[in-house]
């Protein structure tokens, strides 16, 4: 049986596409005017002027058609999506350091027999077993590592790699079924650049290993939300609970992912007199939960196979409420900076070990002492710091956990150092590294906003939206820091460059940019610049 096609977002939710964008503007303006540093302090005039520049040759790209035609790009897309891979992985080889928090410590239990596990590495796999998905790929990590002889790091790294491919793949297919395949080659290359070049490759944690999920989930609810037919809407519906119940296994957040896609099943549904679109929509819904149910059942019993978990302290598991804690608290930086709603040692050594029910009451306490301390008024411009902190952090929290602004590269050798001049905290251009990713950083979240303010509004630009805000609004209520976005890096990628192939149609045909709808909009539409569907009044 076949189905409408996904239906035309209503006002409502293009007046809340337009306010985000507003916000979201906001936010940049916010991290240049009052940055919140992170790890790695930036010159802040350096990045003004990386911003400034290049926002001019963005505006210079978008007054011409696209530097590949859409048949080159096709042609380039695997070539330059290996080449991506490629680079990321020798980036990640010559960048690689010894951790000095989390990735070490599951380190040293994949290394070891279960019945060796010490009584703190137990305890930590008690407070925290949602990392027993990245346990089985430590231990399968080490194993490759034995049989190739080679490093731990260097066997974890290939399957970053992996990682990113996938990430990079799954990137390239939701730029082009909202895009077109030119502004999907700049959504592999703006992923590398902020991902693939960066240290976070040589850390063997779950960020990297994470970020395909995500965009693949969104990539697969978008395709059920395009299906002809409730078959082929409730494979895709399916398939994407199932790929984000793995993300959930080794990353929390990727369930704002889950949230914004039953969001958008729903919104597809408001508005319509249609009965079968109401069924269709709740038909969605129910194959997603499947999905993530199946997800769940099919991926515990590997897990628990290739993970090897010894056996763990039960009820003893961190409190939810320990994360608002964290989050609500201030703590100190690598460079004795404000870290605003990070990592926090006294609420951690107040719970740790304790029952789960304790933890509760405990963190609850310490949320009720904060709120008393700053009133209303004061717990707003907390958050308003938080998000400046989180969000203004174009290295995404590189080197910040641990003590791993310490550490130094462990390979040696002429090519190698030239990625770690630029990429290691003791390279000598360093420090332009940083600024130029800053002002990198602020283009993307000021391109995603002004889509979200101008262009389009359609059911794909609202799955992202809700995907971003859903990533913003974990962050400000429980522990968070940048490096929590990382994983969302390639879904950002999409949400700042889809909307741009439409605006290079309308500048080089001679059409103002700014036209968001309206006449001209249609006449485009008619004449089938547009290949998908016609641009909505907003």
């Amino acid at each position: 049986m076949t189905v409408t096609g996904c239906p035309r977002p209503s006002r409502a939710w293009i007046r809340a596409s337009r306010l985000s964008g507003m916000l979201a503007l906001g936010l940049v303006a916010m991290t240049m005017v009052a940055p919140r540093f992170s790890a790695i302090p930036y010159s802040r005039p350096a990045a003004l002027v990386t911003f400034a520049v290049l926002v001019l040759a963005t505006w210079l790209l978008l007054r011409r058609r696209a530097l590949v035609s859409d048949r080159l790009a096709r042609r380039l897309a695997f070539p330059v999506g290996l080449l991506c891979t490629a680079i990321a992985g020798f980036v990640g080889y010559a960048s690689y350091y010894v951790n000095t928090w989390d990735p070490k410590l599951i380190q040293n239990v994949a290394t070891r027999a279960p019945s060796e596990v010490t009584a703190l590495q137990v305890a930590y796999l008690s407070r925290y077993p949602n990392n027993d998905l990245l346990l089985a790929l430590a231990r399968q990590a080490h194993r490759l590592a034995e049989a190739l002889g080679v490093d731990y790091g260097t066997a974890f790294l290939a399957f970053q790699v992996v990682f990113f491919a996938l990430a990079l793949v799954a990137t390239h297919r939701l730029c082009t079924l909202v895009s077109d395949h030119a502004t999907a080659l700049a959504a592999m290359v703006l992923v590398t650049v902020l991902v693939g070049l960066s240290p976070w490759m040589a850390v063997p944690y779950t960020d990297v290993a994470s970020m395909w999920t995500p965009v693949w989930g969104i990539y697969c609810v978008v395709r059920a939300l395009r299906a002809g037919t409730r078959l082929t809407t409730g494979a895709w519906a399916l398939a994407a609970g199932a790929i984000l119940a793995i993300g959930v296994d080794l990353k929390t957040t990727p369930l704002v992912v889950i949230v914004a896609a039953a969001v958008s099943f729903l919104a597809a549904a408001l508005g319509q007199r249609d009965r079968r679109r109401w069924v269709a929509c709740a038909a969605q819904a129910g194959c997603l939960a499947a999905g993530v149910a199946l997800g769940m059942m099919v991926s515990g019993p590997a897990v628990a196979r290739w993970a090897r978990t010894p056996a763990t302290t039960p009820g003893v598991t961190a409190s939810v409420w320990q994360y608002v804690a964290d989050g609500i608290r201030v703590q100190v930086g690598p460079n004795h900076n404000r870290v605003y709603g990070g990592y926090d040692r006294p609420t951690n050594s107040a719970t740790f070990g304790k029952p789960t029910a304790l933890q509760d009451s405990i963190s609850k306490r310490m949320i009720s002492a904060q709120l008393e301390r700053r009133g209303p008024l004061g717990t707003l411009w907390f958050e308003a710091n938080k998000l400046d902190f989180t969000w203004g952090d174009g290295m995404l929290w590189a080197y910040g956990e641990g003590i791993d602004l310490s550490r130094r590269p462990v390979h040696h050798g002429r090519p190698f150092e030239m990625v770690q001049s630029w990429n290691s905290p003791v390279g000598h251009l360093f420090g332009a590294r940083v600024a130029l990713t800053q002002g990198l950083w602020w283009l993307v979240l000021a391109l995603a906003a002004v889509g979200w303010l101008r262009a389009r509004v359609t059911a794909e630009s609202l799955l992202l939206l809700l995907t971003l805000v859903g990533v913003a609004a974990f962050t400000l209520l429980f522990q968070g820091r940048s490096r929590y976005l990382l994983t969302f890096v390639p879904v950002l990628a999409v949400a700042a460059l889809w909307w741009t192939a439409d605006v290079r149609a309308r500048m080089a045909a001679g059409w103002k940019p700014a036209a968001a709808g309206g006449r001209a909009a249609r006449r485009a539409a008619a004449r089938g610049r547009h290949r998908r569907r016609p641009w909505l009044d907003g």
